[in-house]
């Protein structure tokens, strides 16, 4: 039998409740809270910033919150951003949780040919090296980049191109001619010595060499001698500046480590007559 619970609230009509029927009644109130919640909705995208769009209905731009926005369902999710593919999904949302949706857009892109007057020059695209004219650059990304060519002798060629969707665009410097020739310069120096010399491949002498008027920029330099390994590095020479490098060549097929050289005989056979020598002398004695 149920209980039945009495009293007076704030000097009003008293209240009766049976104990049995109002656990049912709360449970049902829970219950009804639990499936009344709001819908937890998160959209984020990289790169961010981009539209969200609901059901054909802008929302704003990512990252976006929409909490309690939409009664549990599927809608049509669309994700835009210039210079990106669209992104398009279902929504999901559920009564009581979070449904969260991460979008990673893919760059529309294009390609670039570049060549220069007088050609054999090295560029460089966003500030990255990609080889010396005439060259094609493919899939970069739609949108404004900086391109920069250098030539020994002449003047950097500076400008931007913007790289359109599915498109070549095509670029033909004229460069210039310097009054004056750089004054940087690299003074190579190697063990042995008369190692061939290349600059971002290309021919310059063998060692020692100084290589004059030098550009400010990075240089590929390797060292190549008969029978050895090759020396490659990175050199970076400043405006007008001048560097000294020094290269210990490793015979070809070893470890990378100089070579032991063998005990000669001579001192060998030289060492064994002294200590004989000594030790007749001592027994004469």
């Amino acid at each position: 039998m149920p209980h039945i619970v009495s009293g007076n609230i704030m000097g009003r009509n008293s209240l009766t409740i049976k104990t049995g029927i109002s656990l049912f009644i709360l449970l049902a109130l829970v219950a009804g809270l639990v499936s009344a919640a709001p819908s937890g909705i998160t959209i984020t995208s990289s790169p961010s910033g981009a539209q969200v769009y609901v059901s054909g209905s802008y929302k704003g731009d990512t990252p976006l919150d929409l909490t309690g926005m939409y009664a549990p369902g599927t809608y049509q999710l669309e994700i835009r951003k210039d210079g990106y593919v669209s992104w398009s999904g279902s929504l999901a949302v559920q009564s009581g949780t979070t449904t969260s949706v991460t979008a990673t857009l893919i760059p529309y892109s294009g390609s670039i040919t570049i060549d220069s007057v007088p050609q054999g020059a090295s560029i460089y695209f966003d500030d990255r090296y990609y080889g010396i004219t005439p060259a094609t650059i493919s899939d970069k990304p739609v949108g404004v980049h900086d391109i920069t060519l250098k030539k020994d002798g002449y003047n950097d060629w500076v400008s931007q191109v913007q790289v359109l969707k599915g498109k070549t665009i095509i670029v033909t410097a004229t460069l210039v001619q310097r009054s004056t020739p750089y004054e940087g310069s690299l003074n190579i120096q190697s063990t042995p010595s008369g190692a061939e010399v290349y600059f971002n491949g290309d021919y310059q002498g063998t060692t020692p060499l100084i290589v004059p008027e030098l550009a400010p920029e990075t240089y590929q330099v390797t060292l190549r001698l008969n029978g050895y390994q090759d020396w490659v590095a990175d050199i970076e020479i400043g405006v007008d500046e001048k560097e000294k490098i020094s290269a210990n060549l490793y015979p070809a097929g070893g470890n990378g480590e100089p070579t032991e050289t063998p005990l000669s005989f001579v001192p060998v056979l030289i060492g064994i007559l002294g200590a004989s020598l000594l030790c007749t002398y001592r027994y004469e004695k």
